[in-house]
This record gives C-alpha cells, sequence and structure tokens, in this order.
C-alpha cells in the first residue's frame, strides 16, 4: 500500500514538473526578448526611420532582440545613414563649440559631409529596383518633413539652410518651393458612378 502511495506521488509529480517546466519556458520565451511584429516596427522606425520591410522581417522575426539590434548596427544601410549624420553632427558641434571655425576649418567639415553623402548616393546606386509604389517613404511624406523642419527654423537659421551645405537654392530652390516628382502611386481612381434606373410601375 506505502509502495503504491509513493509511486502515484512520484507520477503526480512528475507530470506536475513538466507542466510547469513547459508554462515555465513559454513565459522565457516570451519574456527573454525574443523579436516579435511590433518590436521589429519599432526598432526599424527608431533606427530608420521607416517600418520594417518583409526581407527584413523573415530575416529577424523570432531572434533575440539583442542580436537583432547588433544586426542592424552592423548593417550597410545603417552604416552610410550614420556616418552622413555623425558627419554633419561633427559639423553642428564644432560651429556651436567657443571661439569661431576658420574657413578651412569649415571647409574640412564640409569636405566630410559631402564624402559621407557620396557615399551614401553611391551605396544607394547598388540597390536593387523596386516598384515606386511599394517605397517605404512617399514623396509626400519626404516633402513635408522637409517643409516641417524649415518651419521651425530661427530667421537666421533659414538664411543659412538656403544658401545650404548642399546648395539648396542652386539645385533645389527654397525648401518651400519643392515640387513633388510626378507620382503615378498618388492618383486616385476617378470613382465610377452607377446609376440605378428607376422601375417603372
Amino acid at each position: 500500500m506505502m509502495c503504491a502511495v509513493l509511486f502515484i506521488g512520484v507520477i503526480a509529480g512528475l507530470v506536475i514538473a513538466r507542466d510547469y517546466s513547459s508554462v515555465a519556458q513559454a513565459d522565457e520565451e516570451k519574456s527573454s526578448g525574443k523579436a516579435d511584429n511590433d518590436t521589429l516596427e519599432q526598432i526599424f522606425q527608431s533606427a530608420f526611420g521607416r517600418p520594417v520591410d518583409e526581407e527584413g522581417k523573415k530575416f529577424h522575426l523570432g531572434k533575440d532582440v539583442k542580436q537583432v539590434l547588433r544586426d542592424i548596427n552592423g548593417s550597410d544601410e545603417h552604416r552610410y545613414y550614420s556616418a552622413l549624420f555623425k558627419a554633419v553632427k561633427s559639423y553642428e558641434e564644432a560651429v556651436r563649440a567657443p571661439g569661431d571655425l576658420s574657413a578651412e576649418d569649415k571647409q574640412r567639415y564640409l569636405n566630410h559631409i559631402d564624402s559621407a553623402l557620396s557615399t551614401l548616393l553611391a551605396w544607394v546606386a547598388t540597390l536593387p529596383s523596386q516598384d515606386i509604389c511599394k517605397g517605404v517613404v512617399g514623396a509626400e511624406e519626404a516633402q513635408q518633413a522637409i517643409h516641417d523642419a524649415f518651419n521651425r527654423m530661427s530667421s537666421e537659421a533659414k538664411l543659412v539652410a538656403q544658401k545650404g551645405l548642399f546648395k539648396a537654392l542652386e539645385n533645389l530652390g527654397r525648401p518651400n518651393d519643392l515640387l513633388l516628382p510626378s507620382n503615378r502611386c498618388l492618383v486616385r481612381p476617378t470613382p465610377t458612378v452607377t446609376v440605378t434606373p428607376t422601375p417603372t410601375s
């Protein structure tokens, strides 16, 4: 009788332990920082300012978030865009530092920015073609971001921006005058009107 009670107790203990371990494993998977769709959307918006693309989703989904962040930090997209950002940021910090930059110093910073931009554009030229309608940032959204940034500037900053690091006046015109490229994706189909005949009595 004692053996039977012990045997039943051991079996019950094993079943409870197995159930507990599967629940614990499920909880651990949830809290271990695996990348789900929502997490990837947030990471891509923060890192690249765009939604996650299908290839990125397939590659990163289910991976440890720390690994996803390591992969993104090592990606070409991040390296090239951040190189341009860092070049512009270093110029900004130099201009804000006490003391005036000489014309030669300013030109050195601008050369770094130009080099970073050229490298970025060369990389972008190697990307595969895609349907313009699948672009993750539309022309309207990009134009609005330029307008918003320009409109928040002080009068002095607007004058500098118009002369610009990239000669905006010569190449593009004032930021508020930038024209949208013709984009067939923005054309809405004309709704068709159907006329229902009135029944005659």
